[in-house]
């Protein structure tokens, strides 16, 4: 123990079973914290030592600690507002779907908008979307919108009507960097309810955008639900003017208890009309990436250089499965992306790429090892996320440059049969290759992407660990991890992607004293019992912010 002279103790955390994970992955029996951030860990009677009259002390009775969990790619206000939406995720066939929405109909008001999310045709007993008539069936007096996991929707007639859309609407423009479409009846030609990628906005323009304060309203009980499972870090992707300010907003009222890198929505994020607007917006910010404070900082760029495995719109170097001439597409034209990333590089901010397919991959990685390589600034963390499927020489690569992978880790649970559908059961089977990135000395961060799948980390590290999906399919055990890699993804990993290693994700001396009480050692279950590990207590800045009900 090594604490400064005449430095005492605001709050003593004792006689717990509490994993630091540092580098030795020391365990230790009690911690010390002042001024939101720990003074000192050792035994029992060393952390005694550091009480004052004033000291507040916590006894664990025993109970297993880790340090406060970091989800390195989650939109905390887009799943903060599907919390309050009509849940989709567990639905197994239509009519589940629609009795769902037939209860949530009848509680609406007439002409209330109902939004819902979670659908993935792969999992349904019919392996189809639903349709428009589908929907008018149970939501006559309703507009309604039904988002799959991503990247398409299906709308009713009443949504499709407050849109504009008719059988003269023709698609979005197409090319190998946009896409976008809508269904259409074969035999009138009118919208068959389903949108696909860009193709969306032509229904969403229509759906009444939340308020200043329902947004921060929902950051706030997004905060709360997200401590309730551990998460006390999160990097959130893609945002806005309007969702910077409602975060601001959160923060000062003291709604926000997940600390927060907000990552701006930069090129193939944002709708097509933006993208001319994209670079005087964040060259006139006036500010570069890490501005804020412990709780609340802009963090870098977000950019979405391809699309989704499940809809086969990733870029991909091989064809879909039964599609020999689908490589999926291009989000972002690939000739301008490495000039893009290398002038955000230049302004200052950290680049986070969305990479899907192992075209995309490899492209996002030459290019932000090639704009470090030009201008060196190790304040940076450059990394992509999702990383599902990448080549021998994009792993060596970021192993090279320690370009992060974060790893949508839940992705396999939720996601995995719709790979095997779109890649063949061997390709997918090796997808998110944890293993194979840490061999290569690839930092690894866990993510959960969320609303995309479950938000709880012990779900993502369930995952990392067991590599079966939803309906029980082993994937590759050779890219499994071990829990305490599973551990270190989701604490030190997530710090070190968002370059915040010196501050956050171990229980050392120095760093932030976030902290989460557990009702069990997850070193000490199986993988299953990962899964199910409960959260009772999680500590923000050495105040507890959430505690479970008795």
């Amino acid at each position: 123990m090594s604490v400064q002279a005449g430095m005492g103790a605001d709050r003593l955390v004792l006689n717990g079973r509490i994993l630091t994970i540092d580098a030795a992955f020391r365990v230790v029996e009690a911690l010390a914290i002042r001024d939101g951030r720990i003074l000192a860990t050792g035994s029992n009677d060393e952390m005694r030592t550091l009480a004052g009259p004033g000291t507040i002390v916590d006894d664990l009775g025993g109970a297993t600690v880790v340090p406060g969990l970091i989800d390195a790619h989650n939109h905390l206000l887009s799943t903060s507002q599907v919390l309050a939406q009509l849940q989709l995720y567990d639905c197994r066939s239509i009519p589940e779907i629609l009795d769902r929405l037939r209860r949530r109909a009848a509680a609406a008001k007439p002409g209330e908008w109902i939004v819902g999310k979670g659908w993935d045709e792969s999992l349904l007993a019919e392996q189809r979307h639903p349709t428009r008539w589908e929907l008018d069936e149970v939501s006559p007096g309703n507009p309604v919108v039904l988002h799959r996991v991503w990247n398409k929707l299906v709308a009713n007639s009443l949504a499709i009507q407050a849109a504009g859309v008719t059988r003269e609407t023709p698609d979005p423009p197409t090319n190998e960097i946009y896409a976008g479409s809508f269904e259409r009846d074969p035999e009138t030609g009118e919208p068959a309810g389903l949108f696909r990628d860009r193709a969306k906005e032509l229904i969403l323009r229509a759906v009444p955008e939340p308020t200043h304060e329902q947004f921060v309203a929902a950051i706030g009980s997004g905060s709360r639900a997200y401590n309730a499972v551990g998460l006390t870090g999160v990097a959130e992707p893609g945002l806005g003017p309007k969702e910077l300010r409602a975060y601001q907003s959160a923060h000062e009222r003291g709604g926000l208890t997940v600390r927060t890198d907000m990552l701006l929505g930069a090129w193939g994020f944002v709708p097509a009309s933006r993208e001319p607007e994209l670079k005087r917006w964040i060259a006139e910010m006036g500010v570069y990436g890490g501005f804020g404070d412990d709780v609340l900082r802009i963090g870098g760029v977000k950019f979405m250089l391809d699309g989704g495995v499940g809809d086969r719109t990733a870029r991909m170097s091989q064809p879909y499965a039964a599609e020999p001439e689908n490589f999926g597409q291009w989000a972002v034209d690939p000739d301008e992306y490495p000039e893009l990333v290398r002038w955000v590089h230049d302004l200052g901010f950290s680049i986070d790429t969305h990479t899907c397919g192992d075209a995309a991959q490899e492209l996002a990685v030459r290019a932000m090892s090639a704009a470090q390589t030009a201008q060196p600034n190790r304040q940076l963390s450059h990394r992509v996320h999702h990383a599902y499927v990448p080549s021998e020489e994009t792993i060596r690569l970021m192993g090279q440059h320690k370009i992060p992978a974060l790893v949508s880790n839940p992705f396999i649970v939720h996601l995995g049969e719709s790979f095997v559908t779109s890649l063949g059961e061997e390709r997918a089977a090796r997808a998110l290759p944890m293993a194979s990135y840490l061999r290569a000395g690839v930092p690894l961060a866990g993510s959960s992407d969320s609303p995309i799948a479950d938000f709880n980390p012990w779900v993502g590290m369930y995952a990392a660990v067991a590599r079966r999906t939803v309906t029980g399919r082993q994937f590759d055990l050779s890219e499994a991890i071990d829990v305490r890699d599973a551990l270190r993804s989701y604490t030190v990993g997530g710090a070190h992607a968002l370059g915040l290693a010196a501050q956050r994700g171990s229980l050392e001396p120095g760093k932030v004293a976030d902290l989460v009480q557990l009702d069990r050692d997850p070193l000490e279950v199986d993988a299953a019992g990962l899964r199910d590990t409960h959260v009772e207590r999680t500590m923000l800045a050495g105040k507890w912010v959430y505690e479970q009900s008795a």
